[in-house]
């Protein structure tokens, strides 16, 4: 019996995280807001402890922070923050591609191609719901490409960077910046395709620079 209650625990408790994480993406919790635990279990509809598991597991995400007897705080993405996350990546991703690139999956690379190129045209509004399968498609695209070195250490530290990304990528770009990724997104893949492997390198390296340039700017020029 005691097995059932704790997944059942287990359970209610990933409920609650992924209706959280779904509102601060959706911006339903806006970066920078406090809310409580009460409120949460109002909003949810759950109990105590999985909302409490949740905040716990989301404040490891970096997605929130925990400020005793204050409240929690929805994160907001700072300057530091951006460029560790970025500079980590422009050192980590190309160099990866670089030594891998004859390594990847070639099937994979025209199957992405496609949904990439399917999604072409959409139009990210200013809630992360209408971003969301842009953002999906941009996490697999850079997440397969670490994993091509089979190295999980690289796989664990790009994944334990996605929640944040996705943060960063909802509050700190404009709309048109997912059009624009997605295009190159598929210039990488075109390259990769026709095994231009220098080309592909250098492309992933201006993409990464280029989506950190926008993050950068949005918050220099933003206040929330």
């Amino acid at each position: 019996m005691a097995a059932v209650v704790d997944k059942r625990r287990d359970s209610l408790s990933q409920v609650a995280y992924d209706q959280i994480k779904t509102m601060i993406l959706q911006k339903d919790l806006t970066p920078g807001q406090f809310i409580n635990e009460a409120q949460l279990q109002a909003l949810l509809g759950l109990g105590r402890t999985p909302v409490r598991e949740a905040v716990l597991a989301l404040a490891q995400d970096k997605l929130v922070h925990i400020h005793p007897r204050k409240g929690i705080e929805i994160s907001r993405p700072t300057l530091k923050d951006i460029h560790d996350i970025f500079e980590i990546r422009s050192l980590l991703e190309p160099l990866i591609l670089h030594q891998c690139f004859h390594q990847v999956d070639l099937q994979w690379a025209v199957d992405m191609r496609t949904l990439l190129l399917q999604h072409q045209d959409d139009e990210a509004g200013n809630a992360g719901q209408t971003a969301a399968p842009l953002i999906e498609l941009d996490n697999e695209f850079h997440l397969k490409l670490v994993d091509t070195l089979h190295n999980q250490y690289a796989s664990q530290l790009m994944r334990s960077l996605t929640e944040y990304l996705n943060l960063i990528r909802i509050t700190a770009w404009r709309p048109s910046r997912y059009q624009v990724s997605n295009r190159e997104h598929i210039d990488i893949l075109n390259a990769i395709l026709e095994r231009r492997p220098e080309d592909a390198c250098r492309l992933l390296s201006e993409h990464i620079q280029l989506s950190y340039q926008e993050a950068i700017n949005t918050m220099i020029h933003c206040s929330f």
